[in-house]
This record gives C-alpha cells, structure tokens and sequence, in this order.
C-alpha cells in the first residue's frame, strides 16, 4: 500500500508530469509561431524525462500521467486543455489515501469570469446565465484534466489505497504539506475565513495539528520545510514561532526581475492562451511568444522557484533552480541540493515540486 506521512521520508514512487507532443501545434498557420511552440514542447518533454531519469536514479519508481493517443481527445470548444505538467495540482496522498478535487476550483473560476465581465460583486452571480453555463463549462474542462490522472487514481487502488474525490476544491499538495503529525495548509486569497478552514481540515483530519498559512496560493511556491530546523521562504506567509519554533528560516526573493516582469505582464495580456485555435491572430500572443523565445533567455538561476523544492528525503533535495544563500544554508544542516534544469519554468509557472506529486514514502 503507498502511504506518505512526511513529506521527507525516503521517496519511493512519485508522478511527474507529461507535456503534448509537438504534432499537437501544427493547426497553428505562422511558421514561426508554430516552431516556437513546436521547440516548447520538445524541450518541455526532453526536461521530465531527464528529471524523471534523476529520480530513477535515486532509487524512485516514476509514473507518468496517460496522454491519449488521438489528439481529439484534449479538445475542447476551440483549442485544447493545459496538458498534465503540475501533477501536484490534482491530487495529495496524506497517510494511505490519495485525495483529489472532487469539483472545479470556484475560486479560479470566478476570478476567470470576473474579468471578463467586469464584475466585482458575487452577489451579482445569482440567476446569472452566463455564470451558470461557464460553470458547466468550467466541469467539462476539469473533468477532461482530472482523467488524465486516471491511470494513477487505478495504480493507487490496486495498491490497496482508498482514492477520495473530496468536496474541498483545493485539495492538493500545492496548498497542503504534512509533516507527521502535522499538518500546513494555504490559502487562496487573503480574505479567506482562516477559522473556518482550520475547522474543515480538523474534522476531516482529526489526528492532525493543522496550521493555516496565508499564502494566497500555492503554499508550496512560498515556504518550503526542509526540516524541523530548515525552512526556505519566499516572504513570510506562515506563523514560524509557533510552527517551526526552532527552525532557521532562510528568506530568497520573492520577486522577480525587471526583465522576467516584462514577460509576466505579457502572459497576463496574452491570457494563457496558447492552445486556442485562431490565437496564432492575437497580436499580444504573438509578441509575448516572440519576446519569451528571442529577447529573455528565460532560464534564470536565482528565482522565487527556490522554494519549490522536492525532498528525496531527510539529506537530498532537487529543484530545478540553484541559489547560494540555500545551498549553503542545506549545507550547514546536513541537506545536499541538486539541480535538474527546467527550461520552460516561468512559461509553465512551475518548478519541480509542482511537476511531481509524491505516492510513496518510507
């Protein structure tokens, strides 16, 4: 039966995610425009499978999210769904039961829609259509990304695992880490009902100490527990007195540079997307592919990904980015970093605690 209790034991089984193959791109008309996105999906697929092979190589049995053979099946109205890069993002084995989400996240949802139609009120969703149907819409999607995790949910099962579709629409090891006894979860914005959260979490893991961190986001993309003395922090999101009353805490830069700012803001305009038909007309698409595959070289070394970090276990650590402020930090404790490059990180927005999602561990 897989089982994590710590999310520094030994690693024994992990996931790490799949990227498309380039032959999904070839709708797209602009020569240019299509070997950008051709050579992302190369090197995308060429950097999980050499991280793959790192943790093969550390004794890790790796699994791999199902890709469909027919490229029909990742289409939705008039693209195609994100492929499963942040296995993380779908699932979180805690004790000897692998969770899911059960439902779209609505957080995402109504900032999506939000924007789009300019409304700030959610009291203004009620008997709202518009609302209605891209919540349906919203479920199609969802449900189209979760199957491709199928595969795994089925290897938990034959293991002996109970796999739990949970009504918490995060519930995932992005927001959640468990260490023992312990356990720490995010939150989504800053407004949320910390109370409230800590109170779902008791009655669901009664023989748990729950934290609430207020990460607004992924909790694992700012703080990352090395160990009970060793924690590496984007800002300071979480009470560390009470927490980890002992441990030193080693803060990198949250922020990122001018130039990967510039980028940033294009994705923002862009809106993520690149796997809509017809977006190959979308001058701010254009332009921000452009300025990401010629301007920025991309691959910066020093980044808030520092905190993205996966525990091989009590004395290794892999991420996909080197800081020397944390190596030598791991290094006054015992704790060795290894690097495994990630060249597409900023354009996925992920490092390598989010392409993988932990089984197993000793």
């Amino acid at each position: 039966m897989f089982k994590v209790t710590h999310r520094c034991n030994k690693l024994k089984t992990c996931v790490v995610g799949s990227a498309y193959p380039p032959e999904i791109f070839s709708f797209i008309q602009d020569t240019k425009l299509r070997n950008s996105f051709e050579k992302l999906a190369i090197e995308t697929e060429e950097d999980l499978q050499a991280l793959s092979k790192v943790l093969e190589n550390f004794g890790v049995n790796v699994v791999r999210p199902t890709m469909p053979k027919e490229f029909d099946e990742f289409k939705i109205e008039n693209g195609y769904i994100a492929p499963p890069i942040p296995a993380r993002d779908y699932m979180a084995m805690i004790d000897d039961k692998l969770y899911y989400p059960g439902l779209p996240n609505v957080n995402h949802a109504w900032m999506e829609f939000s924007d789009k139609h300019n409304i700030t009120d959610k009291n203004d969703l009620k008997n709202n259509l518009d609302w209605l149907e891209f919540q349906k819409q919203d479920k199609y999607i969802f449900d189209k990304k979760v199957n491709f995790y199928r595969d795994i949910f089925t290897l938990a099962l034959q293991q002996g695992n109970e796999v739990v579709a949970s009504p918490i629409d995060y519930m995932n090891s992005s927001f959640i880490t468990v260490l023992g006894n312990k356990m720490i979860v995010g939150t989504q914005n800053y407004h949320d009902n910390q109370d409230e959260i800590k109170d779902t979490f008791t009655k669901m893991f009664p023989n748990k100490d729950i934290h609430i961190a207020s990460s607004e986001g992924h909790s694992d993309g700012c703080f990352c527990p090395v160990s009970e003395e060793l924690v590496i922090s984007a800002f300071d999101v979480v009470d560390y007195e009470t927490t980890f009353p002992n441990a030193e805490i080693v803060a990198v830069p949250a922020e990122i540079t001018l130039k990967d700012d510039k980028f940033a803001k294009q994705m923002i305009k862009a809106e993520h997307k690149w796997f809509l038909e017809g977006m190959e007309h979308n001058k701010d698409l254009v332009e921000m592919v452009d300025y990401y595959f010629n301007d920025w070289v991309g691959n910066v070394n020093e980044t808030a990904f520092m905190v993205n970090l996966l525990m091989l276990d009590e004395k290794n650590v892999l991420c996909s980015t080197d800081n020397k402020q944390v190596r030598d930090a791991m290094k006054r404790h015992g704790v060795e970093l290894h690097v495994t490059p990630f060249r597409h990180m900023w354009f996925w927005d992920t490092g390598i605690h989010c392409l993988t999602q932990d089984l197993d561990r000793e």
